[in-house]
């Protein structure tokens, strides 16, 4: 044998070797970053399994290639006929090893999808022990190698049946996979079947030539392997975060809805408290009130399925008419204006009436002589600010969660949420006492749906 093509052989054998353990390397760092996720599902707990059983294939394929390149270069250089043997019968248990492997890395890939039996697995694994006794024992029997009187290895007369043995197990994988592909995801599929005909053949040329074509070939089917396993990892990671992101989503608009259903409560008892006082001072007006308010619910009811934000108009309905109502209440004690210069922006539903709320009952309504209420809306380059303002009492902000009822800011810490997950928005409070208080509520333009 030429020294031209032990060099060659050792060459590419040499940097497939290599190829193989930065792929080694990729799984087991792929495993190792699996295992600092707590959450392990079953599914997953099967995919972690073929990943084992990827790195046992990896490591074998690595000593297939780390061997029969020692066995070339023993054959070059060495002539040591001891190590020749000992690598060359490494090269080949190893190999069928890898074969072995395979077949039941097939196996657990379709197990993931629907069950499957183990007699073909059983079979090749009985006739693996078989064909590496023979190989083993070829050194006395000389029918699969030998070595001349030179120390030159050379094929048997049986050397064609390991071939045959790799040839019938990758057929057997293949009819297999094509079997239940309909049942598998394409991708495997493919690399799998690829690691069958890609090696098949290249065996005419190793028998040929006697060069290393079908170590390369089984690396090359590897390497799709191992970029298909991981490109499979990634869209699993990008559906993932898909669900996540939409239960996530789903949640927050629970606690939306959560959020509304504490603030319906406190304005209907408000507002009937409101109405229940006016029949006694003005029955007329009162009946007129009570129609209103039936209209305002009506429209309410149909809107509460409503998880996105509305348009201010349709909010600024909703104020009006509790404004009606509180003003029907407290008379020339209250005193509403308004200042819109900005009104076709949306804004969470209900998320306006509850500072309003809070500027009558906590501001003007605890003014001796009352107060006015001011509703005012600007626009600049970056947000839309909509402010609701008392010239009420004022309180000291910074005690603004020691209240007595321990419900007075619900509505107000509920909108103040609102305005933030739904708008991006914030709400900054200002108030001084015996001034009054300002509610700034900043929409940046770029957080409107």
């Amino acid at each position: 044998m030429s020294s031209e093509i032990a060099f060659t052989n050792t060459a590419l054998e040499s940097f497939a070797a290599l190829v193989t353990f930065v792929l080694l390397f990729a799984c087991i760092a792929k495993i190792k970053m699996q295992r600092e996720i707590k959450h392990v599902t079953s599914k997953n707990a099967k995919r972690n399994t073929l990943d084992y059983i990827l790195i046992i294939w990896l490591v074998i394929h690595m000593i297939v290639l780390t061997a029969d390149v020692l066995s070339w270069t023993a054959m070059d250089f060495g002539k040591n006929e001891v190590w020749l043997l000992f690598m060359l019968n490494l090269t080949f248990t190893c190999l069928f090893l890898e074969c072995m492997v395979y077949t039941y890395y097939v196996k657990e890939t379709i197990y993931q999808h629907e069950m499957i039996g183990n007699t073909y697995v059983y079979l090749v694994m009985l006739s693996t022990v078989i064909a590496i006794i023979l190989w083993i024992t070829s050194d006395i029997s000389g029918k699969f190698y030998y070595l001349d009187t030179q120390g030159n290895y050379s094929q048997g007369s049986m050397y064609w049946l390991c071939q045959f043995y790799c040839i019938i197990v990758m057929c057997g994988n293949i009819a297999i996979l094509l079997k239940h592909r309909k049942a598998l995801v394409r991708h495997d599929v493919l690399s799998l079947l690829m690691y069958g005909l890609i090696p098949i053949a290249s065996i005419p040329a190793q028998m040929l030539w006697k060069s290393t074509t079908f170590n390369l070939a089984t690396t090359l089917a590897l390497i799709y392997i191992c970029i298909s396993v991981h490109m499979a990892q990634y869209d699993r990671i990008v559906e993932q975060e898909k669900l996540l992101i939409q239960q996530e989503h789903e949640l927050s608009m629970n606690q939306m809805q959560m959020m509304i259903a504490q603030i319906q409560p406190h304005f209907l008892y408000n507002s009937l408290t409101a109405l229940a006082q006016l029949c006694s001072k003005d029955p007329k007006e009162a009946k007129k009130a009570i129609i209103n308010f039936a209209d305002y619910w009506r429209n309410h009811i149909n809107a509460i399925d409503k998880k996105e934000s509305i348009p201010f108009e349709e909010e600024l309905k909703y104020v009006k008419i509790y404004l009606y109502l509180e003003q029907l209440r407290f008379g020339d004690d209250l005193h509403v204006e308004y200042d819109l210069q900005k009104t076709d922006f949306k804004v969470p539903m209900l998320s306006v009436q509850p500072f309003v709320e809070n500027a009558i009952k906590w501001g003007v309504g605890q003014k001796e002589d009352g107060g006015t209420v001011r509703i005012t809306t600007r626009e600049n380059e970056e947000q839309i600010e909509l402010c609701v303002i008392d010239d009420g009492v004022g309180f000291d902000t910074s005690k603004m969660e020691e209240q007595s009822d321990g419900r007075q800011h619900i509505g107000v810490r509920n909108a103040r949420i609102r305005f933030q997950k739904m708008c991006n928005g914030t709400v900054d409070i200002y108030s001084e006492k015996g001034k009054g208080t300002k509610i700034r509520i900043n929409l940046p333009k770029g957080g409107q749906s």
